[in-house]
């Protein structure tokens, strides 16, 4: 498995592949539909296929991350999961059947024992299982730019991150709060 960081953040890509505009314009965007996007993710996962997902593998990606925005949503208000959601998340695990194997440097590969989206899936729901085992609610935020609503998960030692990207994001709302107060003092 390749671009895997401290906390593998597949089931987090997942979500935010659902892209909306950060500046405000409204724009929204499906990045499962988007073949670039899709290889970029599918890099980062066991993907067992020279081709790209078909359109009801794309549909089972959708699927799931309609799942984790229901299971994230609760879950970062109460840090509770429940058995419902996890019963969906086994199914998905026990469809997914894949070999993991140390590597000489202590890394860990991960290869599919069959084709096609059910081992993704499976990874994905694993990068989840693994964030949920750490119990950390208060890291899974959402960005505080409303206009972009991404998923992140706050790393940081204070837990003090608020945005998606402090250049983006970020500047974003400090340019807004800047003009708007430059507004309050010409009045």
């Amino acid at each position: 498995m390749k671009g895997v960081t401290f906390v593998d953040l597949l089931w987090a890509d997942l979500l935010n592949s659902d892209w909306h505009d950060h500046l405000g314009t409204g724009a929204r965007e499906d990045r499962i539909g988007k073949n670039e996007w899709l290889h970029e993710f599918l890099e980062k996962t066991c993907w067992a296929s020279d081709h790209l997902p078909s359109a009801h593998e794309r549909e089972a990606l959708r699927h799931l991350r309609n799942l984790l925005g229901r299971i994230i949503h609760t879950y970062r208000q109460d840090g509770t999961v429940s058995k419902d959601h996890v019963k969906s998340l086994n199914r998905i695990l026990e469809d997914a059947p894949v070999i993991r194997r140390m590597d000489g440097s202590g890394g860990i590969s991960v290869l599919p024992t069959a084709r096609g989206i059910a081992p993704v899936l499976g990874e994905i729901v694993a990068s989840l299982a693994s964030m949920l085992a750490r119990g950390e609610h208060t890291r899974v935020k959402v960005c505080a730019n409303p206009d972009c609503g991404w998923i992140i998960y706050d790393e940081s030692r204070n837990q003090t991150r608020r945005w998606c990207s402090a250049t983006d994001c970020g500047n974003v709302l400090k340019v807004r709060k800047h003009r708007q107060r430059a507004r309050k003092e010409r009045v």
